[in-house]
C-alpha cells in the first residue's frame, strides 16, 4: 500500500466520523457525486435541480429513482433543502443547508493537505 492511499484510507474514516453530512452521502458512488455537484452549484451560486442531477450523474452509476430516494432521505435527514424556483414554481433548487455547507468546505479544505 502506497503512502497516498494509506491517506485516503484515514482521511476516509476519520472524515465519515467528524462530518455526518459526508457519513451519509459517502455511503455510495452517486451519493458522494450528489454531494459534490450540490456544493459546486453552491459555491457558484447556481441551482441545482433533481432533473440535473438526473443528467450529470450516469445511468450506470445510478437509476433516478435511486437519486431521487437520496434526494428525499437527504431532506428528510436535514442535510439538504428544497427552495421553489422563482422562474419555474414546478422545480426545487436543491441546496446544503448553511450549516453542511460550512461542513463541507472545512473537509475540502483538509483534504487538498494530503
Amino acid at each position: 500500500m502506497t503512502i497516498y492511499s494509506k491517506s485516503l484510507i484515514d482521511e476516509f474514516l476519520s472524515n465519515n466520523e467528524k462530518y455526518n453530512c459526508l457519513n451519509f452521502f459517502r455511503q455510495s458512488p452517486h451519493g458522494y457525486l450528489i454531494l459534490l455537484y450540490l456544493h459546486y452549484y453552491q459555491t457558484k451560486k447556481e441551482e441545482l435541480t433533481l432533473a440535473t442531477l438526473y443528467e450529470l450523474i450516469p445511468s450506470k452509476i445510478s437509476s433516478n429513482l435511486t437519486i431521487l430516494n437520496t434526494i428525499t432521505q437527504a431532506s428528510e435527514s436535514g442535510f439538504i433543502e428544497k427552495v421553489i424556483l422563482e422562474t419555474d414554481k414546478r422545480s426545487n433548487s436543491l441546496k446544503l443547508r448553511e450549516i453542511y455547507f460550512k461542513e463541507i468546505n472545512e473537509w475540502l479544505s483538509s483534504i487538498q493537505k494530503l
